[in-house]
């Protein structure tokens, strides 16, 4: 990861810098997610700040993207990835996390809506 701290840049004047490792992350991702319908982002504690996207297709079909807070590191996809339906990052805070969830549901043309249940950890929910 070439000794990265952020996967993305943020100016000071609130513009997001995309580069090539970027924008290779975001692509690895939807090239493996096709026909995103829906992802809620849930967030929770597990020896540490974790964030949970269950990410439906239109095929009735699951994916789950687990991003802990932590030094960078967003691997390819792996066999055990695709097969497991099931991925693990980590991200160094609150900003790329967000960014790279709202940058998946924009490149799925989801709209945004924030859950109903004011006690539930489901926070964000994008659908179309």
């Amino acid at each position: 990861m070439n000794n990265r701290k952020f996967l993305f840049a943020v100016t000071a004047t609130d513009i997001i810098v995309r580069d090539d490792f970027s924008n290779a992350v975001v692509n690895d991702l939807l090239s493996h997610l096709t026909g995103i319908r829906r992802i809620v982002m849930t967030c929770y504690r597990a020896s540490g700040a974790l964030a949970e996207l269950s990410i439906g297709s239109g095929e009735g079909q699951t994916f789950c993207i687990t991003i802990s807070e932590g030094p960078l590191d967003a691997p390819p996809f792996s066999p055990d990835d695709i097969r497991l339906a099931h991925k693990q990052i980590s991200l160094p805070d609150v900003t790329d996390i967000l960014i790279l969830v709202t940058t998946l549901a924009r490149y799925a043309g989801l709209s945004p809506s924030v859950s109903t249940d004011e006690d539930s950890s489901s926070l964000l929910e994008f659908s179309s």
